[in-house]
């Protein structure tokens, strides 16, 4: 999802003005940190018997997935502050490290949606457009929710997650993700 993020960064922001190979530069360092680098740890975890199905649907299998997305955005995050991006795009990233580190402890004892918390999270960064400059698509905002509820319907009707599992995973990424982008505005002064 921060791939997702970063482009709608990209295109629904005034950073749409950075040349083109900048942001095709950005996006591939966190597609690769925050997508592959995660998506072959679970592979060869599934290859290797790690885990139990490459969907990991038990949550005792997302430990480690979550340590590794961890570290993957740690490392964008220290990455982005480097390019000197706006400090509000490093707000994007600390709300996503903080989004997964809430999800890994409720994980400990209860079973939280991933998916959702991504989307949810999108949907926070929207928001969290809309309200530093002041407009937004409305086309966005009805996009991302309308995935939401596709996403958590399938998810319920798949049998992976109960409502309250869904409901949980997109408040956890919209509340981290807008609360984040928010204060650090509100703390920095950006308008």
């Amino acid at each position: 999802m921060p791939f997702y993020g970063i482009c709608i960064i990209f295109f629904f922001s005034y950073l749409y003005i950075l040349p083109v190979s900048f942001k095709l530069f950005i996006a591939s360092g966190i597609l690769f940190f925050t997508a592959i680098i995660p998506a072959m740890t679970i592979l060869w975890m599934y290859k290797t018997k790690k885990v139990k199905s490459i969907g990991l649907n038990d949550r005792h299998d997302r430990e480690i997935p979550y340590m590794i997305n961890l570290f993957g955005y740690g490392f964008c995050l220290y990455f982005l502050y480097k390019t000197r991006l706006p400090i509000w795009v490093l707000g994007f990233f600390i709300g996503c490290i903080g989004s997964i580190i809430t999800a890994l402890l409720i994980n400990i004892r209860w079973k939280i949606s991933a998916h959702l918390t991504g989307i949810g999270g999108l949907t926070g960064l929207a928001f969290g457009l809309a309200s530093i400059q002041m407009t937004f698509p409305i086309v966005l905002f009805c996009t991302l929710i309308m995935l939401a509820g596709i996403l958590g319907s399938s998810r319920i009707g798949l049998g992976r997650h109960t409502l309250m599992q869904v409901a949980a995973g997109a408040m956890n990424g919209f509340v981290w993700i807008f609360g984040s982008i928010l204060l650090i505005s509100f703390y920095f002064n950006i308008t």
